[in-house]
């Protein structure tokens, strides 16, 4: 198996693609692999929105114009943060700190998808 692309993803997006190989994989005849199994009744189980609203928020907090990584993006979106100290507690690694302003921004993507 070669390694095409890496990114971050949201659960969202795991419980879709996993789906698709279960698919397949049925009509095949065959079924997926424990791990996968696992994997996606975790992303099944903590998914929080549907995957096409995932994509869509994710791409709508990469528009915003201040730097937001994409591992940042899928956390958001995992974790649909609902206050400000919320989004702070994800971002409390970073070296510096987003202003109120910006977390407002934030959370009002967040908040179109609840």
């Amino acid at each position: 198996m070669d390694i095409i692309e890496e990114r971050p993803v949201t659960l969202p997006e795991v419980a879709a693609v996993l789906k698709e190989r279960d698919e397949a994989y049925k009509a095949a005849g065959a079924e997926l692999l424990y791990e996968q199994k696992k994997a996606l009744e975790h992303a099944e189980k903590f998914s929080k929105i549907a995957s096409k609203d995932a994509q869509e928020m994710a791409e709508k907090l990469a528009k915003l114009e201040f730097a937001l990584g994409a591992d940042r993006i899928a956390k958001i979106v995992d974790l649909m943060p609902k206050s400000v100290d919320d989004i702070r507690a994800i971002f409390a690694k970073e070296r510096f700190k987003y202003t109120e302003e910006e977390i407002k921004k934030i959370t009002d993507v967040v908040d179109q998808y609840r």
